[in-house]
């Protein structure tokens, strides 16, 4: 046994001996100040927040490289991480944009950066040696050779796909020294991280430009099936927190930075409690108030941590409420619209209310009276509403109000030393830090001496989130100034803040200059040199005529059918130049199908058969296969296209959304829209496993005469595609 496993083995069996509580991070999202305050009072252990440009999520742009600062030293005085995600693909006018961006951040002394872009990434490490960088769910880490390879190449934390299974959970951490971070509560995505592509295609909005419109939250259509067929129930694995700490997890993450802040205090909060082995009472009443703020109907409990693809919520596409009663009576007042709601609960001024009908219709309350008992009058402009609609309550103000944290304080204890003849001296004390400042030399009081009581007047924090625990005065009779006894205080409450960040974690500052910057980029920039123009993604070999590219890739529907590559011995001993095709998911038993076939391959054609990596684990295979960067790379700009060659790639394919880098080959087949994980055939065709209906297409229509076809690929596992039909 290897060091190594050793290690590994020593790690698992730690975890099972200790207390969750101490194991697992709770990192909450922050996108405004408000929701960092929230998440930070709550008790979480770290955040992340994106600045103004490159984080995914574009409308969260009030966290700004101006205030930013402020709130990483404010986490920082509590010990609590600030996680900055730079998690979007960066186009070639944005590189100068994007590490100015970068380099004001980290020295602001953020813990640790969240990537996307692997140029980007390599950017960074080039330049910022010492730079703690995160690989962004959005790379689609979700099997042990994926996290291996960013491992090599400096990464220090795999935020994983939420399609990654227990079992590669286990995987990747017996076989990295990686920190895992998964997602446990939230918005499921239904397409694969970061090979969404339908957003960018439809509306030239991009998903991986932090610009999503949620095009999978639309109402569409199937044969006899209506609803929102594309539409994942949200996350909440409370109940599997033990079995995420036993596989490896370091930390859990919670979705939302575009929620409000109540959600954010109250999901930490629920999490602290199912983590700390609170009753499950309590705990279930914790994650009941969660769903007041926000929730998409019944929680996916297990997500796709085990052989379970049971994900989509037809029924419900956005904030469900709490359901608290019917309208009674509509009629006209002026020009609005009068409407009497039976309610369970009170209706107050500020609350959010969803009328459900003929038509859902939502409005904030703005007037509202109490007609008589149980009945609610309110006048909106709003219409639409109908008798006998159901009514749920969005937003519930009061009870928001309620469940925001109080601010978290920092107990100080200070000790106070005054003798004639001596400088003043405070020495302040907190979480094991002290730290002494000294004053004035003091002289003997004529009058009254300064005493007890006025160094507890006298000790004030500036603002800062401190509170006063016990104090101590040594004296001889001195006289002291206020302003003297000020002066000492500031010194030694800064000196205080100072040691509890530095204590928590400071940036070895590195001035990076505009032309070592611009150097870097060209250094990968140069590497770049493409050996082929285009090439053919084939499913039948039968297909394949003289006319073909000279460089073919074989992409089977069934890539268990080893009897097909047999079938066609002939014409596959006449491919010079033979790729297979590497699916964007391979859970750890798919990817031992794809060993299996490349073997078939190898055998039959005489040669050793090279490889398209459409996700980072299929560069494994580097040194050992010639081995193309595939469209689900996301190659979108030429830094990445040089550093993907650095790492030793054959030959790079330029991202679906970058159709005008015309000297990299597009792929070459119809763009796929989503690669999915769960099977839609169950969803809208009664599909079973035992009586599969994959055989025939599978379309889906929206309502705006879209349609998009979706085709079964076939490994342990089956994987799906949508493209446009």
């Amino acid at each position: 046994m290897d060091d190594h496993h050793q290690k590994r083995c020593k790690l698992a069996n730690m975890i099972k001996r200790a207390n969750i509580e101490k194991i697992l991070e709770i990192l909450a999202p922050c996108g405004s100040p408000e929701a960092f305050y929230a998440a930070v009072n709550a008790g979480a252990d770290a955040v992340y927040l994106g600045v103004s440009e490159f984080n995914a999520r574009a409308k969260c742009d009030l966290i700004t490289l101006e205030n930013v600062g402020d709130l990483i030293e404010y986490a920082h005085l509590f010990g609590v991480k600030v996680y900055i995600t730079l998690n979007t693909l960066v186009g070639d006018d944005e590189f100068d944009r994007f590490l100015s961006t970068f380099d004001a951040l980290y020295k602001k002394n953020a813990d640790a950066f969240i990537v996307q872009d692997f140029g980007m990434g390599s950017l960074i490490k080039r330049l910022y040696p010492n730079a703690v960088l995160h690989a962004s769910t959005q790379m689609g880490i979700h099997n042990k050779e994926g996290a291996l390879f960013l491992q090599k190449c400096g990464y220090k934390r795999v935020i994983l796909s939420r399609e990654t299974k227990l079992e590669d959970i286990k995987d990747i951490r017996q076989n990295t020294d990686l920190e895992i971070e998964y997602f446990v509560q939230g918005a499921l995505c239904v397409a694969f991280s970061g090979n969404c592509y339908m957003s960018a295609m439809k509306d030239g909005n991009s998903g991986n430009r932090g610009k999503c419109h949620q095009l999978c939250r639309l109402s569409y259509v199937c044969g006899e099936k209506r609803g929102y067929l594309l539409s994942p129930s949200d996350l909440c694995l409370y109940k599997n927190l033990k079995l995420l700490a036993e596989a490896g997890v370091d930390s859990i993450k919670i979705e939302g930075r575009l929620k409000r802040p109540s959600y954010v205090a109250t999901t930490v909060k629920a999490y602290k409690l199912a983590i700390s082995g609170a009753n499950e009472a309590t705990v279930k009443k914790a994650f009941s108030d969660v769903t007041i703020t926000f929730s998409r109907g019944a929680y996916n409990e297990n997500a796709y941590l085990f052989d379970n693809d049971d994900i989509i919520n037809p029924e419900q596409n956005n904030h469900e409420g709490v359901f608290i009663g019917t309208v009674k009576a509509v009629k006209p007042f002026k020009n609005l619209t009068e409407i009497d709601v039976s309610s369970i609960v009170p209706i107050a001024v500020n609350d959010g209310l969803k009328f459900v009908g003929k038509q859902v219709v939502s409005m904030g309350v703005g007037t509202v009276e109490k007609a008589e008992k149980s009945l609610y009058r309110l006048i909106t402009a709003k219409s639409g509403m109908g008798v006998g609609d159901k009514v749920y309550k969005t937003l519930d103000y009061d009870f928001e109000q309620k469940v925001l944290p109080k601010q978290r304080l920092i107990g100080i204890d200070a000790n106070v030393v005054t003798f004639i003849g001596q400088p003043l001296l405070i020495t302040l004390s907190a979480n094991g830090i002290s730290v002494t400042a000294e004053g004035d030399i003091l002289e003997k009081a004529k009058n009254s001496s300064f005493s007890l009581d006025d160094v507890k007047s006298g000790l004030k924090f500036d603002k800062l989130p401190f509170t006063m625990r016990k104090v101590c005065l040594s004296t001889d009779g001195v006289f002291l100034p206020r302003s003297s006894f000020n002066a000492t205080r500031r010194k030694a409450v800064s000196l205080l803040k100072e040691k509890i960040i530095a204590h928590s974690w400071t940036n070895a500052q590195i001035e990076v200059t505009a032309k070592e910057r611009e150097n870097a980029v060209d250094y990968f920039k140069n590497l770049n040199k493409n050996p082929i123009s285009e090439y053919l993604i084939f499913d039948d070999f039968k297909t394949i005529s003289e006319k073909s590219s000279e460089y073919l890739v074989y992409r089977p529907k069934d890539y268990t059918d080893e009897q097909a590559v047999f079938d066609n011995a002939d014409i596959i001993k006449n491919c010079k130049n033979l790729f297979l095709f590497l699916p964007i998911i391979a859970a750890k038993d798919d990817f031992a199908v794809i060993k299996r076939l490349l073997f078939t391959l190898d055998k039959v054609s005489g040669s050793t058969v090279g490889v398209v990596a459409n996700n980072y684990y299929g560069l494994c295979f580097l040194g050992k296969r010639r081995t193309i960067a595939g469209f689900g790379l996301n190659v979108y700009n030429h830094v990445t296209a040089g550093a993907l060659a650095d790492s030793g790639v054959f030959a790079v394919t330029a991202s679906v959304e970058r159709s005008d880098m015309k000297d990299l080959p597009a792929h070459p087949n119809k763009i796929p829209l989503m690669t999915l994980a769960h099977c839609p055939y169950k969803v809208s065709a009664g599909s079973t496993c035992a009586r599969c209906k994959a055989q025939k297409p599978l379309i889906y229509k929206d309502d705006r005469g879209n349609a998009y076809k979706i085709t079964r690929y076939k490994l342990a596992h089956c994987y799906f595609e949508l493209s446009f039909s």
